[in-house]
């Protein structure tokens, strides 16, 4: 009979013990234990992805995260969470970042980082420090990121991103691609993209309202484009009778001002790497092509088609507010009625009329918009001070869901915004003073992770289309630039990489304002072989081939586990 009461109360311990671990977390029948990343490539998993693939085969050969999922909604312990923020929303104690705190029961501590000169310093400190943030957000820093990672500072989340996979479906809805940039050989994931943008977000604008004052009709070639900007620099386009208008503006010392001539002519750039037909690499602003756009761009300045102060460090949002030129190449996103800059200009400019139209042919025949790249430009991560990395990783992603995504960056429909025939409309607008000033936080975690489908509510149905279109006409162009996986891997780059873009700039701004000339294009090209560039040209090439292998085999695996 003891003996009989033991076991029985032996196993009411036991039971009860179990209880209290499913209850802290609310795992689903799992523990919070599972927050460590556990398991090899060799321990795969039996559940099936939404494309019927081995969840454990996502992430290659890196470790699995093990147990049953994380609830992050429904964890009873409170747990600290210290997050580095720069963009969108950083004031403290806000609405949004109240409403987070209670629905995944967390104490959120804003780490606020300095201004875009000052933060990269600041990252390394705090990464040098005990007292790390939990979740870091950063931007370039490729050879800090290397030490960060073999320091151990970084946690690998390549399984709890196959576990919890807000973020990874989206990244491999929008471009598969993305989450090669991020994957190590041996599968594991320590940075996770921050933002990526659109497969291109640019395209070209020109002003309707002054084509019709001339009777003109929109270009369709690059020549036709250079006409219409002489007209609109000698016919008094606006009719006000003061010679006070140029054919083409565009970001002060912004060489993508110059999209339709770059594009015109195959394997060039103004700063990416190139690779043609054959496989052969080259830096861009290195190839013969580019001696003809430059050429191109400084008979048009020559001519006063340009805003002459293209050539210095101007804003082309004030330029345009000016109402002076008539072309510009720049965001589809100006296509949205709550623009800031079309707004400004249409105030001042009431009777104008901006639209954006196809890109012009050129030489090439082949008309490309600027692509953006696959990878992202700004990148976040789980670090060692994380007191639970999978619970901190589950929370995340459930944020990035949809409509949690939504309602972080936009707020609550009816209260923040409306939508109207499927066309959003901001009461408190996220980039608004008012959203500052009554602490709401819209746009809390700018960058660190954005959605760019039907997430981005701001965008009518008619940019939504025009971000389509510009992505779909670039993808030849996207072929021939490279993106590098790893770029503090050319490591020659690296030493010689500032003096030659500094070497390029002054030599390209020289030769459009009309102070150099094209005729010491082979002293340019011999100064910069002079830095190594030839030396980096031949590591690029031998790098690049091994990338574009593995990126086969990558692509090749994740088309099998469809």
């Amino acid at each position: 009979m003891k003996k009989l009461v033991k076991q029985v109360l032996c196993y009411l311990l036991v039971l009860a013990m179990c209880v209290s671990l499913f209850a802290a977390c609310g795992s689903n029948g799992g523990d919070s234990s599972s927050s460590k990343t556990e398991g090899s490539s060799s321990e795969t998993s039996s559940a099936q992805n939404e494309d019927g693939g081995d969840e454990s085969s996502e992430a290659e050969d890196g470790n699995t995260a093990t147990g049953d999922k994380i609830d992050p909604t429904a964890c009873e312990e409170t747990m600290d969470v210290s997050i580095a923020i720069m963009t969108g929303f950083t004031q403290t104690e806000s609405r949004v970042e109240k409403m987070l705190e209670e629905k995944y029961n967390v104490n959120i501590e804003l780490v606020v980082l300095p201004g875009w000169s000052d933060a990269p310093s600041q990252i390394n400190l705090m990464m040098a420090s005990d007292d790390t943030p939990n979740m870091m957000w950063w931007w370039s820093m490729d050879n800090e990121f290397l030490q960060w990672k073999a320091a151990g500072k970084l946690v690998d989340v390549s399984g709890y991103m196959n576990k919890y996979t807000n973020i990874r479906d989206y990244y491999n809805k929008m471009d598969p691609k993305t989450l090669f940039y991020v994957t190590e050989d041996d599968g594991a994931i320590y940075r996770i993209p921050g933002d990526v943008s659109e497969p291109s977000c640019e395209c070209l604008w020109i002003r309707q309202d002054w084509l019709d004052n001339l009777n003109l009709k929109a270009p369709t070639t690059i020549d036709e484009l250079e006409e219409i900007m002489r007209a609109f620099t000698e016919d008094d386009p606006d009719k006000n009778g003061k010679d006070d208008t140029y054919g083409l503006g565009g970001d002060g010392y912004d060489p993508r001002s110059f999209w339709p001539w770059i594009q015109a002519y195959d394997y060039t750039h103004y700063d990416r790497w190139v690779v043609d037909d054959n496989g052969k690499v080259a830096f861009g602003p290195t190839t013969e092509n580019t001696k003809k756009w430059w050429g191109d761009v400084a008979e048009l300045y020559k001519k006063g088609y340009i805003v002459p102060s293209i050539t210095t460090d101007t804003d082309r949002d004030e330029e345009m507010a000016n109402g002076g030129f008539g072309v510009t190449y720049s965001w589809c996103a100006y296509n949205n009625p709550d623009s800031g800059t079309m707004m400004s200009f249409y105030a001042n400019n009431p009777d104008a009329k901006w639209v954006p139209i196809d890109m012009v042919k050129g030489e090439n025949g082949n008309p490309q918009e600027d692509p953006a790249t696959s990878a992202a430009w700004a990148h976040f991560g789980i670090t060692d001070t994380a007191t639970d990395p999978e619970r901190l990783y589950a929370m995340y992603d459930d944020m990035c869901g949809l409509e949690n995504y939504i309602e972080r960056r936009y707020g609550v429909e009816g209260e923040d915004y409306t939508i109207e025939d499927g066309i959003y409309n901001p009461i408190i607008a996220p980039e608004g003073e008012e959203n500052n000033t009554q602490n709401i936080g819209l746009n809390l975690f700018n960058n660190l992770f954005n959605r760019k489908d039907e997430g981005l509510i701001s965008n009518i149905p008619e940019t939504t289309a025009l971000f389509k279109k510009s992505g779909d006409a670039s993808r030849d162009m996207a072929a021939h630039l490279i993106e590098w996986r790893n770029p503090a891997d050319l490591t020659t780059w690296v030493d010689i990489s500032t003096d030659v873009t500094d070497t390029k700039n002054e030599y390209m701004w020289n030769v459009i304002g009309g102070q150099d000339s094209l005729d010491n294009w082979d002293n340019y090209i011999a100064t910069l072989n002079g830095y190594g560039l030839e030396e980096a040209v031949a590591e690029a090439q031998e790098i690049y081939d091994a990338q574009a292998a593995r990126m086969d085999e990558y692509m090749s695996n994740k088309t099998n586990q469809k």
